[in-house]
C-alpha cells in the first residue's frame, strides 16, 4: 500500500509542478482490438484534438507527431501524453489497456492510478517435470527514470535464476525399488531448493501475490515445501500449457492475474460490508477525518464536489461556496481528481473498479459463474453510490 500511495504521489508532484493547464492524452493503440486496425487511432487522436477549440495547437502538433513519427513498440496497449506550455512533454508506453481520454486542465492520472494499482507485483513460478522458471511482472510505470520518454513497461519478464543441484528426472521407476526412492528423494530435494530460490526472488522483486503453475503432481509438492511466509503469498494454482508458445503463456499468466484480481475485489467487498463506510458524503468524511487506509472508488465514478485549495479539504456541500474552515472561496472539482488528492495526502490505498464486462474471459470464469459471486463493480454501483473504504477503526 505504502509504495502505491508514493508512487502516485511522486507523478502527482511531478505533473504539478508545470503552470497552466496541462494536455493528457491516453491513446488505445492494442494491435489485438479490431479498432485499431489499419492504424485508425491515429484517426481517432486527431479527431479528438481537433475538438478541443481551447488546445494550443503547439501542444496538440507534438502528440500527434510522436504518435505519427512511428508504429507503438509490438506490445504496447496505451500511449500516455503529458504536455503543458512551459515545454514539459512525458509520454509512457504502457502494456495495459486503459480508457481512452483526452484533457485539457488539471493532470489526469486517474487511469494511471487504475494501472498502478492493478498491476502490483506478480511473480508466477513455473513448475514442470525437469525444470523450474519464476517470472515477475515489470511496473507499468517507472516513475524513477526523471526522463521526459519512460521506457516501454512490459507485463512479465523470466528472472534468469535456476537453482543449482539435483534436478528431477523422470523415469519409469517406482517408490518399491531403490532407484524410485532416490528418485522421491532428488523430487523433494528440489523442490525445497526451488522453495528456497522462490522466497529469494519474490523479496528481491517485492512480489505481493504469487501464481503457481504446472502439473497438478508437481505443483503440489511444490507448495508442500514452500516457505509459509511464501505459500502466503500464493493466490492462484493453475494448470497451463507449458509448450506453448512464449506469448501464449504470458497470455495465459496475464488471464490468470486478471482473475485473482477480481477475485481479490469481490473479497474487499466483503470485508467493506463487515468493517466499512459506503456512499460518496459518509466516505469523503470518513476519508478526510484519517480513518480510512483503503479506498474503493467504481472507475468511471461521475460526479463534482467543492474544493478548498487552502485546506486542502472536500465540501460536499456544493451550494457551499466558501470553505467553512478557512472561509476562502471554494471550486468545483471532478470527484475522481479530489479521491486521488485526499487518498494521498491521507496516505490512504486508493483502489478503482471496473466493470467485468471491460476484460475478457478468464480460466476461472465457468468456476465463479456456479459460484456466483457478487461483481464488485455493481455492487460499488448499485448498493455504494460508487465510493466506500475501510476503516482503520
Amino acid at each position: 500500500m505504502a509504495a502505491q500511495v508514493e508512487d502516485i504521489r511522486r507523478l502527482k508532484e511531478r505533473l504539478e509542478g508545470h503552470p497552466g493547464p496541462m494536455l493528457s492524452v491516453y491513446l488505445g493503440v492494442n494491435a489485438r482490438h479490431p479498432e485499431n486496425q489499419g492504424q485508425a487511432y491515429k484517426i481517432r487522436l486527431k479527431d479528438a484534438l481537433r475538438e478541443m477549440e481551447e488546445l494550443p495547437e503547439d501542444l496538440a502538433s507534438q502528440v500527434r507527431e510522436s504518435v505519427e513519427g512511428g508504429t507503438p513498440p509490438p506490445h504496447a496497449r496505451t500511449l500516455v501524453f503529458f504536455a503543458a506550455p512551459d515545454g514539459f512533454f512525458e509520454r509512457y508506453d504502457l502494456q495495459v489497456d486503459l480508457p481512452e481520454a483526452v484533457r485539457f486542465g488539471e493532470p489526469y492520472v486517474a487511469p494511471l492510478v487504475l494501472a498502478v494499482d492493478e498491476h502490483e507485483p506478480y511473480g508466477v513460478a513455473m513448475v514442470e517435470a525437469e525444470e523450474f522458471r519464476f517470472f515477475v511482472s515489470e511496473p507499468v510505470i517507472n516513475l524513477n527514470e526523471g526522463r521526459g520518454a519512460a521506457p516501454e513497461s512490459g507485463f512479465f519478464r523470466e528472472v534468469d535464476t535456476k537453482p543449482h543441484g539435483m534436478y528431477p528426472v523422470s523415469g519409469g521407476s517406482t517408490d518399491m525399488d531403490p532407484a524410485g526412492r532416490t528418485q522421491q528423494t532428488n523430487i523433494r530435494r528440489f523442490f525445497k531448493e526451488t522453495g528456497e530460490l522462490t522466497r529469494k526472488l519474490v523479496f528481491q522483486d517485492n512480489v505481493r501475490r504469487l501464481i503457481v503453475v504446472g502439473p497438478k503432481e508437481r505443483t503440489v509438492v511444490f507448495l508442500e515445501e514452500l516457505p509459509q511466509e511464501i505459500r502466503d503469498r500464493v493466490v492462484a494454482e493453475e494448470a497451463v500449457a507449458t509448450n506453448a508458445p512464449e506469448p501464449e503463456i504470458m497470455q495465459q499468466f496475464e488471464a490468470i492475474q486478471q482473475q485473482a484480481e477480481r477475485e481479490r475485489e469481490d473479497d474487499l467487498i466483503a470485508k467493506v460490508r463487515e468493517n466499512g463506510v459506503r456512499g460518496v458524503k459518509e466516505t469523503i468524511e470518513a476519508l478526510q477525518g484519517g480513518r480510512v487506509y483503503h479506498l474503493v472508488a467504481l472507475y468511471g465514478l461521475e460526479g463534482e464536489t467543492r474544493w478548498c485549495d487552502n485546506d486542502e479539504l472536500a465540501v460536499t456541500d456544493m451550494s457551499q461556496k466558501e470553505c467553512p474552515y478557512c472561509r476562502q472561496e471554494t471550486r468545483v472539482r471532478s470527484l475522481m481528481d479530489v479521491l486521488i488528492d485526499l487518498a494521498t495526502n491521507r496516505g490512504a490505498r486508493l483502489e478503482y473498479v471496473r466493470s467485468r464486462d471491460d476484460f475478457g474471459q478468464t480460466p476461472n470464469e465457468d468456476v465463479e459463474r456456479e459460484q456466483n459471486r457478487e461483481d464488485a463493480s455493481a455492487v460499488l454501483r448499485d448498493e455504494f453510490e460508487g465510493l466506500a473504504g475501510l476503516l482503520r477503526y
